[in-house]
């Protein structure tokens, strides 16, 4: 028994490792319990340090009522691929705004930093070093953009291409310089169960429409006469793929993105965005597809 209990202790680093006959030991000897694992998961931790990095770096502005932002740009510094991946789960890269309007946010206001009403968040994660010009602290650096401040505004057209379906064109035109919202959906001005009449850019011919084919046009049965829209953002260059009220599982629709990197991105909450890739597939109602084209 004894012999037992000294092995146990030894398991423990509570003896000296001695010969067992030098060792004594009394009935109320006990092995204590292995402490707990108090070691937090890596993601929220990142998470917690850059949102503390941000708002350490936006200090000036903290109860500045005459001042407010318009965005900013963080960079993340990674070694190697394993902390790009921990990077982007930090940011919820697979849920494009979410860290921003659902995390960050509610950070900045606690902090009474103002923010315009369409302030934006991008992030970027870089190798070798962190851009010079930019806020930096050890990993992480951030470049706002102050409300006022002059942006570039590139203006990057795009096109659209219908690959299953039938539309009023075989392709659209996405130009910036006339228009930043392009809605989608089924015939070019439906009236909702709301009563509001649809203004469709982007217009999936409805059945028993002029020039409907029921072969080419069977897939347009599965597009709602608000189904999804385009956002063109010129702070940042990008457009935004957004699911409209008719293409959200709620009314029983979906809208699916094909990434150019082959993964499958569901948009299934309202407001929430997808970054468009060149070459991305847009799925509306799992029939009809359109393809995304920039600088067309």
């Amino acid at each position: 028994m004894k012999s037992l209990i000294n092995k146990l202790k030894k398991s423990f680093g509570l003896t000296e490792d001695e010969p067992e006959e030098t060792q004594t030991a009394t009935t109320t000897d006990t092995v204590p319990p292995a402490p707990a694992n108090t070691i937090m998961p890596v993601t929220p931790i990142k998470r917690e340090a850059i949102t503390k990095f941000i708002i350490q770096a936006l200090k000036p502005y903290v109860d500045e009522r005459g001042m407010s932002l318009a965005g900013m740009r963080l960079y993340v510094l990674c070694a190697d691929q394993e902390q790009e991946e921990a990077a982007k789960i930090a940011l919820y890269a697979d849920k494009p705004g979410v860290f921003q309007a659902e995390y960050l946010e509610r950070k900045l206001a606690n902090q009474f930093i103002q923010l315009e009403p369409n302030w934006f968040f991008e992030y970027q994660l870089v190798r070798d070093q962190l851009p010079a010009e930019c806020i930096q602290h050890g990993t992480y650096g951030i470049k706002v953009t102050r409300a006022g401040d002059q942006v570039k505004e590139k203006f990057t057209t795009a096109m659209l291409q219908i690959l299953v379906g039938q539309a009023e064109q075989f392709e659209y035109l996405l130009d910036p310089n006339i228009q930043l919202r392009f809605n989608i959906g089924r015939s070019r001005s439906p009236q909702l169960s709301t009563g509001k009449v649809q203004l469709n850019d982007i217009v999936f011919l409805a059945s028993g429409e002029p020039g409907y084919d029921e072969g080419i046009g069977k897939a347009n049965l599965h597009v709602s006469r608000n189904h999804a829209y385009i956002v063109y953002d010129p702070k940042q260059n990008k457009y935004l793929l957004y699911p409209d009220k008719g293409g959200l599982p709620d009314s029983g629709n979906k809208v699916k993105v094909h990434t150019v990197d082959d993964r499958i991105k569901m948009l299934n909450m309202y407001g929430i965005a997808h970054h468009l890739q060149d070459g991305d597939q847009i799925e509306l109602g799992g029939e009809a597809v359109l393809r995304f084209k920039i600088g067309q």
